[in-house]
């Protein structure tokens, strides 16, 4: 009966998923997501999300609430104990790969538990379906407890500008933001691993993949 019942709650979960406007599909991992414990690495993504939100909105992340949409997900591996997580966002930058890049490299430099650029993988979209099944594929074993509600940011409730309305001086100034956050010499690494991920991922179209390691 249960089974069942999550069943129908995944289902009604990618629905809304799918419902929502994302192209950026990541996972987010650790030096070692056996002994991270899940309330410190709970810390170190609250204080990532929130850098991102800074890097892309300024202070306006903090006065008006503009935050990057977002969809977390708690995952626990094949063997329960390799904790990493799966987030779903549109890119707020028109380049979508850069965009890819800029969180890798944060990531990967926001803390000596944050796993480095080839560990984690965050790229563009390419089947929406695959990805949404994917990211709630732990929902049948976890639960709702899958959903990481304290990382998700529903653009519903969020003040964001439509994205034509960004003037040049607002842009240079988000430019130079994430020069400061993640230097050319990173992105340009995190470029790489992009590639290098990309076309693994073509050649097998297997998502699982991102888990191991």
């Amino acid at each position: 009966m249960e089974f069942e019942q999550r069943k129908q709650e995944r289902r009604a979960l990618v629905q809304h998923l799918l419902a929502q406007d994302w192209d950026v599909f990541g996972t987010l991992k650790f030096v070692n997501g056996r002994t991270i414990g899940r309330e410190s690495a709970n810390k170190l993504l609250r204080s990532y999300w929130n850098r991102i939100d800074r890097v892309i909105y300024g202070k306006a992340a903090e006065r008006q609430n503009m935050r990057v949409p977002r969809w977390c997900f708690a995952h626990e591996g094949a063997d329960h104990e390799n904790f990493h997580v799966h987030f779903v966002m549109p890119s707020p930058l028109q380049d979508t790969e850069h965009m890819c890049c800029v969180l890798n490299a944060v990531w990967a430099q926001h803390h000596a538990q944050t796993a480095p650029l080839a560990k984690n993988w965050i790229m563009p979209v390419q089947d929406s379906n695959a990805v949404a099944s994917y990211v709630t594929h732990e929902y049948w074993r976890m639960g709702s407890d899958t959903i990481s509600d304290n990382l998700c940011c529903d653009s519903a409730q969020l003040n964001l500008p439509p994205q034509h309305a960004l003037n040049e001086h607002y842009t240079q100034q988000q430019a130079h933001r994430i020069t400061r956050a993640a230097s050319p010499l990173w992105l340009q690494q995190a470029q790489q691993a992009l590639n290098t991920q990309q076309a693994q991922y073509e050649a097998s179209g297997d998502l699982q993949m991102m888990e191991r390691g």
